[in-house]
């Protein structure tokens, strides 16, 4: 019997349909200053990059890779023993933090900008913990208001990519008289445009197959159609314990705003547990 067309249910959507073929995956760690992103960074890839309590203590973007643990890896390695071993491996950039009004330079954010169009995807670390210890770029703690700042600065940087491919086609247009705009690309402009500006995410979008190659042919580097993965940074209490006020709201901002994961994680954990990685007594406690 021949194979049974598939249902329009299993069409690709979101982030997945701007996907590129690629031999590795490059991840991007970005958020506001001071949210955790070099700690993070450090503990996936057992570096020490500088992680200070100021903001744009990072600078020039940090990149490293961390192999991805696979049971299936383990197995076949440990049954022929090959000469040389060679795991898949997850690159990430440890991008600095962005603040409001980058898209306009502010905070070196355009060549913060910039790094991010280089990944394949997003890390976007947003701060639930309330430590006055470690200082936030807004003095106060609030994870929406800090979601709302991030994607107002991607959604512009986009729009301004958008604008400036438009503005080529019509310059093509005034030097070859015979040249025309397609259908395609005037109807995938204009939907990518008014997301945009709208402060959406071009990812949530709603496109034809040609739209979606249109837009993969002359906006390959836009920002917000990767696919974007949130880690809420908690405090080791609140991590433990699986409960945090902000948590219900920072996910129905997700679900309102092209959507993504949502992974409550503890830097004051994890990095407990990495510095007793030796003590069994002490990770017992834990």
């Amino acid at each position: 019997m021949p194979p049974k067309k598939e249902s329009a249910e299993s069409e690709v959507t979101g982030a997945a349909r701007f996907g590129r073929v690629k031999n590795n995956l490059k991840m991007g760690v970005v958020g506001l200053p001071n949210v955790g992103k070099s700690s993070l960074f450090n503990l996936l890839t057992e570096q020490a990059v500088a992680a200070e309590n100021f903001p744009f203590c990072t600078i020039e973007p940090n990149e490293a890779r961390c192999a991805v643990p696979d049971e299936r890896y383990d197995f076949l390695c440990n049954l022929w023993d090959p000469p040389s071993k060679y795991p898949a491996y997850l690159w990430l950039t440890d991008i600095a933090g962005l603040v409001r009004g980058a898209a306009e330079g502010a905070g070196l954010g355009n060549a913060f900008l910039s790094h991010i169009q280089a990944v394949d995807g997003i890390f976007h670390v947003v701060r639930a913990f309330d430590n006055p210890e470690v200082c936030h770029v807004d003095d106060t703690i609030d994870p929406v208001r800090d979601l709302e700042t991030i994607q107002f600065e991607l959604c512009q940087k986009d729009l301004a990519y958008v604008k400036q491919a438009i503005e080529s086609e019509n310059k093509e247009i005034k030097r070859n008289p015979a040249f025309k705009l397609s259908p395609t690309f005037i109807s995938s402009m204009d939907k990518v445009q008014k997301l945009l500006e709208a402060n959406k995410p071009v990812r949530e979008g709603d496109f034809s197959s040609t739209e979606v190659e249109m837009i993969i042919k002359k906006l390959g580097h836009l920002i917000t159609s990767k696919p974007m993965i949130y880690l809420v940074n908690l405090t080791q209490k609140d991590y433990v314990r699986k409960k945090n006020k902000w948590l219900p709201k920072i996910h129905a901002w997700i679900k309102e705003h092209g959507g993504g994961g949502m992974i409550p994680f503890s830097i004051e954990f994890e990095q407990e547990l990495w510095d007793q990685r030796e003590n069994p007594a002490a990770l017992a406690d834990l």
